[in-house]
């Protein structure tokens, strides 16, 4: 029985000892190629450029309202403006994603599983259970912070393509409304210019620009929105959720054992009792 669980133990350390080797030297590289990721990636660079025009647009419309004389549209330009520097946080976010998408495939199966495998081989020679506990949790997370980046990419692909009409028409009554504001500041120029047409036509000038502004303003809304949801938050809810699944994982194991323990000891220590219980059963 001894020889026979010291070559089983044998020939289950010698997959562990394969599979780590294959993680490191094989599935690694793979997975932290940019070609594995290419569609994905690409997804990102088609978001990033999209962004990137919208943030011109929005500092764009912004100089054209900060250009307007006096200071009554400044406000406005300077509300655009601070639009423009999220816009700025989202590039920033959609970036990270793009490294983070090659990088956890290298940390997890360069790093955290054939970590995870050298402590299983460990624990079967030792039988030390909190070295099983933390092997199978480095695999988990391995594997969680693994596909946290592109299933949250996927979800906030979803939701982008739902709401994908309304942001484009959003950018496109920007731009329609910033190239009208661009006319109408450039006529409140020439009529600075001719005092004698009356201050009466410059307040009206600065009016209606300032209506256009507050609609670029509003039409801006939808757009950052649905940026800073699709890739700040989603892929921090994605990585909670996968944290909460785990926990919950990992919670339902500990209390199953901690029931298996108790009812052993339960009939550890009641074995005699029962075992008299059905003697004098069986005699009556």
């Amino acid at each position: 029985m001894k020889e026979n669980e010291k070559s089983n133990k044998i020939i289950i350390t010698s997959i562990f000892v394969v599979f780590s080797l294959l993680s490191i030297f094989v599935i690694s590289p793979w997975v932290s190629n940019p070609k594995f990721h290419s569609k994905t990636i690409e997804t990102l660079d088609n978001k990033k450029m999209q962004v990137a025009g919208w943030t011109t647009g929005t500092v764009g419309a912004a100089t054209v309202l900060a250009l307007v004389p006096g200071d009554a549209t400044t406000p406005l330009a300077n509300q655009i403006l601070q639009i423009s520097s999220y816009f700025f946080i989202v590039i920033g976010a959609l970036f990270l994603e793009k490294i983070l998408l090659t990088l956890t495939g290298y940390i997890a199966f360069t790093f955290l599983i054939p970590i995870s495998c050298l402590l299983f081989i460990i624990y079967l020679f030792y039988n030390n259970d909190a070295l099983k506990r933390i092997a199978i949790r480095l695999t988990v997370f391995g594997l969680a912070i693994f596909l946290v980046v592109p299933t949250s990419i996927k979800i906030s692909n979803v939701i982008e393509s739902t709401y994908k009409t309304t942001i484009n028409q959003s950018i496109e009554e920007v731009e329609s409304t910033s190239k009208s504001a661009t006319k109408e500041s450039e006529g409140l120029g020439g009529i600075t210019s001719k005092i004698q047409e009356g201050i009466s036509s410059i307040g009206t000038g600065v009016s209606k620009v300032i209506k256009k502004g507050e609609k670029m303003l509003s039409d801006l809304i939808d757009p950052l929105a649905v940026s800073i949801i699709t890739t700040c938050i989603i892929p921090i809810l994605v990585f909670l959720c996968f944290g909460w699944i785990i926990k919950i994982i990992f919670n339902l194991n500990l209390s199953s054992i901690k029931y298996n323990n108790i009812i052993k000891q339960i009939n550890k220590n009641n074995n005699k009792k029962l075992y008299n219980i059905l003697g004098n059963d069986n005699n009556g």
